[in-house]
């Protein structure tokens, strides 16, 4: 019997797009460890580096202590093509409450109904979106047929107008100052906010996906400059030696 502390594995909530940069993480490596734990993911904040265990056990990638299962080495280690058989396989044994339910055709499925497959799991809010979101994605790059008609559920907006017009007070008040990062405007965990405070105007805000490392950076900060100058037509002004 089981214990009523045990709780039916949650599908993953990180992105798709990190959970392949882990494998890639581990190839480039060129070996797989004996444990997969937090420690191969140095620079990723602490909710992705959870959400990457996470949805490595409930691919049945890895067990409870973070063993690799014999199949996690040969796929980590094979190149994009070779894996997508294995892992088309993987995602359907994971996700087997969509294919082997002859009620349900992910083919011909609306919205409504894959939504409510993952509401049977107990799954709600911006989990719902994320969990959708990172099986559509996974599907899309492995084959497996989807219908066209399903997409993420939108994340839920708010708790109440009241909570609400709090929140637009706060921001108002804080703003102008540029002294202090405004409240989040959701509970997603994937991604860090912050601001640049202007002078005379209201601070920039600006949002990045979590687990950036150096090269990204210089990347953003390289299209970012391209972007403003092709946007407004600006160009740096060149410094009188």
């Amino acid at each position: 019997m089981a214990s009523s502390k045990e709780k039916p594995a949650t599908p993953p909530v990180i992105s798709h797009m990190s959970f392949t940069s882990f494998l890639n993480s581990l190839r480039d490596a060129g070996t797989v460890p004996t444990r997969i734990d937090k420690t191969l993911m140095p620079k990723a904040s602490g909710s992705q580096q959870s959400g990457t265990m996470a949805a490595l056990r409930y691919l049945g990638l890895i067990d409870d202590t973070g063993k690799p299962k014999e199949h996690f080495k040969p796929l980590v280690l094979a190149d994009d093509d070779a894996r997508k058989p294995t892992l088309q396989q993987i995602f359907q044994d994971a996700y087997a409450f969509l294919f082997e339910d002859p009620e349900f055709d992910l083919r011909h499925a609306s919205a409504g109904q894959m939504t409510e497959k993952f509401r049977s799991l107990g799954i709600s809010g911006s989990t719902l979106t994320k969990t959708i979101a990172f099986f559509l994605a996974a599907a899309k790059e492995y084959g497996i047929p989807v219908s066209p008609h399903i997409k993420p559920p939108p994340p839920p907006k708010g708790n109440g107008p009241q909570k609400r017009a709090t929140k637009t007070t706060e921001e108002t008040k804080v703003e102008p100052e540029g002294s202090k990062a405004a409240p989040p405007e959701d509970d997603d965990q994937d991604v860090e906010r912050f601001e640049i405070p202007l002078p005379g105007k209201r601070s920039a805000k600006i949002t990045v996906p979590n687990g950036l490392d150096g090269d990204d950076w210089v990347m953003l900060q390289t299209m970012l400059a391209a972007y403003i100058k092709r946007w407004k037509g600006f160009a740096p002004e060149k410094r009188e030696e």
